[in-house]
């Protein structure tokens, strides 16, 4: 176990669980991160020996005398999928449509996006590999797949937004400072700061004209959620002080929901009038730190946890309709199914495991599996690729050099 796993799990088992989850009216529940830490260690090891089975395939084509032996040592790196391996007995590898990809935008460093339907905003990291780096925002045109403007955001990794009504960024100030930045969505000029009672806001989301906003009111593991109009950069608090991480919150047209320590699934009811609490009765869910586990898409809260369980959620009441498990989509549970987006009717899975490296297409009504976009193994280096966004009408994968737009309307069915 690494310092940085170590560290990460103390810091989640003193999260303030005695005070438990005020807005739900529960008793808090234990932090369970072992599995979800040994899943990704697992994943990032296959990895590994991959991209170590290719180098030894290299260096043993390069021995004449040994050209016989290269089957044996190393599948190839690609195309991809890649037939199956020995001992392999389940189904074949889902049919690639690499024709979808319709664009490859030179933009490295990419950790987060969002889009107003005209526009792609993409938040990146630039700076020497390896040393502090500072942030940009950068626009794309969806109409022709160019840059239309970038502007520098400082050394904090901001958070994002968008919608008709605007885009907006998170920054590291307090109240004093602003913790939210309105944007002219069309030049990313500032239009109006937001200052809220609270220290400084860790997510954003936006849904029906209001944004949302967690922010810190008294350190990391004590947080509050507003609701923000749009229109007149009004504030108003909803709900109460939560003990605990927040990593997500989604908004939906019936309530607001949230991740709370990476383990529990909670929501407020009603966030444009009266709020109450709601909590999922999805038991056992754990993400991923660092996952896209949380989404809305379809008239549903989607729940990717660890493991490759997902969960169809009533967005009004939190009841879970349907849960759908690797069975449907990974029946030989052997890819990295952490990473999940949703939209033009269907579920869209970031695979990273073997028989496929790509972006699977699942069926929402039946979870079963109906091709996919090959990106080749090993994009984004040493680190598995981790991302990918439904924005715009369009899929979108950042790999470490280049960022994928992927046009579902060129995939049959």
């Amino acid at each position: 176990m690494t310092g940085t796993d170590t560290d990460l799990k103390r810091r989640l088992r003193g999260l303030g669980l005695a005070d438990g989850a005020r807005l739900a009216g529960q008793a808090p529940l234990p932090v369970h991160t072992g599995d979800a830490w040994r899943d990704l260690r697992a994943r990032h090891e296959r990895s590994a020996v991959r991209r170590r089975r290719g180098l030894l395939a290299a260096a043993v084509t390069a021995v004449a005398a040994l050209v016989i032996a290269v089957p044996l040592l190393s599948r190839p790196a690609a195309p991809v999928p890649s037939p199956p391996r020995s001992g392999y007995t389940g189904p074949p590898p889902p049919k690639a449509y690499s024709a979808a990809i319709a664009a490859r935008i030179p933009l490295s460093g990419v950790v987060a996006m969002a889009g107003d339907g005209s526009q792609a905003y993409v938040i990146r990291q630039v700076g020497t590999p390896g040393l502090p780096g500072t942030f940009q925002l950068v626009a794309i045109d969806l109409s022709s797949d160019t840059v239309s403007f970038q502007d520098g955001l400082g050394r904090q990794e901001p958070m994002i937004a968008a919608g008709p009504a605007g885009l907006w960024v998170t920054t590291s100030y307090g109240q004093a400072g602003g913790q939210i930045i309105a944007l002219d969505p069309a030049t990313g000029r500032p239009r109006q700061r937001y200052h809220l009672p609270a220290g400084p806001c860790t997510a954003l989301s936006y849904s029906a004209g209001r944004l949302y906003a967690s922010c810190n009111v008294a350190g990391a593991t004590r947080n509050g959620f507003w609701r923000i109009d749009s229109r007149t950069g009004r504030a108003t608090r909803i709900g109460g002080t939560l003990s605990g991480f927040v990593s997500s919150i989604v908004a939906t047209p019936d309530a607001l929901w949230y991740v709370r320590n990476y383990t529990q699934i909670r929501g407020i009811a009603h966030p444009a009038g009266r709020p109450s609490p709601l909590s999922s009765d999805f038991g056992g869910y754990e993400v991923s730190p660092g996952g896209q586990g949380l989404i809305y898409a379809g008239g549903s809260i989607w729940a990717l946890a660890a493991g490759e369980q997902l969960a169809r959620i009533d967005p009004a009441t939190g009841r879970v309709l349907r849960i759908y498990t690797y069975r449907q989509y990974d029946p030989s549970r052997l890819g990295g199914l952490d990473f999940l987006t949703a939209g033009h009717g269907w579920l869209w899975f970031l695979d990273n495991g073997y028989p496929f490296s790509g972006v699977l297409r699942v069926s929402m009504a039946t979870g079963h599996p109906a091709g996919g976009v090959p990106v080749p193994a090993n994009s984004c280096g040493q680190q598995i690729c981790s991302q990918v966004y439904y924005i715009s009408g369009s899929i979108w994968v950042p790999t470490a050099e280049l960022l994928l737009r992927i046009n579902p309307a060129k995939l049959p069915g």
